[in-house]
């Protein structure tokens, strides 16, 4: 508590007034996370923060991040970085992902070693250490509940930290509750976490000992400078000769139903020829021979990556329709992006993706909802409902084909509403978080 008021007190002697007369603190903030700032929805999180509240209050920041060997570092709004570079004589493995497919090269944490492990620790407890003696954060905003986020805690025991669950943690502690406990344990001590839905709120109490009233639902968002639709959305100047395409964007793996999506896109085709189907992610052999042999190597299927989500966005606005098949998410930022970009939206019934859009979204016909199939272990289709939801998968698809065939264009598409879920109005939400814990 003696550390809440001397930051306090320094804040407010560093402190200016806003136009309007209120009163604004002025504060040092340190982000931390274990994974590349990009290319995952944590990541993507982690950089549209910082860039907002720099935005809106001008905070001193400092980053803590991790590298492999080959990444560059990345343009980010912080005026301290602490990257921690794996794939390197300290770490010798890639980074450490919360999913144990990422869109990058990758360790699962459930296959590392003891050895591993101690080399993880021993490089994060050290650069923490680092950012202690040089930077001397007020306040620390921590993403994932998992092993950073308890060593935050050890090492800064007097700061407030505010750690932010974004699914995946709840999925890793459920699934190695060996690891969960040995090397996160309790997190009872961090002062918020926010949740991506009112649905974690019991998994978080339960897996990291944190009460309820420490966390709040704040949802994620979108970026509106980068997912936008053309005005008109004229299709004719993206794709010519292909009026409907079709678009999945995310891991290409099994919990996300890629393959069960290339599966009801061969019933589409039987009905509508004229579509083809973008599948923008991580590709490797395995995966382009399994579409392949799913597809009967069906040309109008596309598989490739992009860059950056600036790409991703150019590509969606030439799309007409995102298919959405993943079991479990957190939230499913992505499906929002493509909401924001002027696409119709197929999509499994995720609870944290409805929670977010809210009710109007949720019944607005630009939307198709699919019930999910019975699963095991969180993310897994049970084989014997896999031809039932292949077959509600193509009907929900060919339903929006119908109606973009027929009423076509954006004219009436929900942008009012969609508005609600970009970054300006999250982070103001967080910002009243973080600042409440002062």
């Amino acid at each position: 508590m003696l550390h809440g008021v001397l930051a306090l007190g320094r804040a407010i002697q560093d402190s200016s007034l806003k136009k309007d007369g209120v009163r604004v603190i002025h504060m040092k903030i340190l982000h931390c996370l274990a994974q590349l700032p990009n290319r995952t929805g944590s990541g993507v999180y982690y950089k549209n923060l910082i860039r907002e509240i720099k935005k809106q209050r001008g905070w001193e920041q400092a980053g803590l991040y991790a590298l492999n060997g080959d990444n560059r570092r990345f343009d980010l709004d912080l005026g301290y970085i602490y990257p921690v570079r794996f794939e390197s004589d300290e770490l010798p493995f890639p980074i450490a992902g919360m999913s144990d497919e990422m869109p990058y090269d990758s360790t699962a944490y459930s296959r590392m070693t003891p050895d591993m492990m101690e080399q993880w620790k021993k490089a994060f407890t050290s650069k923490l250490i680092e950012i202690k003696d040089e930077f001397n954060p007020d306040v620390i905003v921590c993403h994932h509940l998992w092993m950073l986020c308890a060593l935050v805690l050890s090492v800064f025991p007097d700061i407030p930290v505010v750690a932010i669950s974004h699914g995946t943690d709840i999925r890793q502690a459920r699934h190695n509750p060996i690891l969960t406990e040995e090397h996160v344990g309790s997190l009872r001590n961090v002062r918020k976490v926010l949740a991506l839905s009112g649905s974690d709120i019991e998994s978080i109490h339960d897996l990291f000992d944190v009460s309820r009233e420490q966390i709040v639902v704040t949802g994620g968002a979108y970026d509106p400078d980068v997912f936008y639709a053309y005005p008109g959305k004229n299709r004719g100047e993206c794709v010519p000769g292909s009026p409907f395409r079709l678009l999945y964007a995310g891991k290409i793996t099994d919990s996300k139903g890629v393959f069960e999506l290339v599966a009801a896109y061969r019933i589409v085709r039987q009905t509508h020829p004229d579509v083809t189907l973008d599948l923008v992610g991580r590709e490797d052999q395995e995966t382009l021979d399994r579409i392949k042999e799913l597809s009967d190597d069906d040309p109008t299927i596309h598989l490739f990556d992009v860059e950056s989500q600036a790409i991703l966005a150019d590509h969606m606005r030439c799309c007409d329709l995102f298919v959405f098949p993943s079991y479990y998410e957190g939230m499913g930022l992505i499906a929002i992006e493509a909401l924001a970009s002027g696409l119709h939206l197929v999509s499994n019934m995720l609870p944290g993706l409805r929670e977010q859009l809210g009710r109007e979204l949720v019944e607005d016909p630009v939307i198709s909802w699919v019930e999910l199939p019975p699963l095991k272990n969180l993310d897994e289709i049970v084989d014997s409902a896999r031809h039932e939801y292949i077959e509600s998968l193509a009907e929900a698809i060919c339903f929006q084909i119908e109606r973009l065939k027929t009423e076509g264009g954006t004219g009436d598409f929900p942008f009012d509403k969609i508005a609600s879920c970009s970054w300006d109005c999250l982070v103001s939400e967080i910002i009243n978080v973080i600042e409440s814990v002062i």
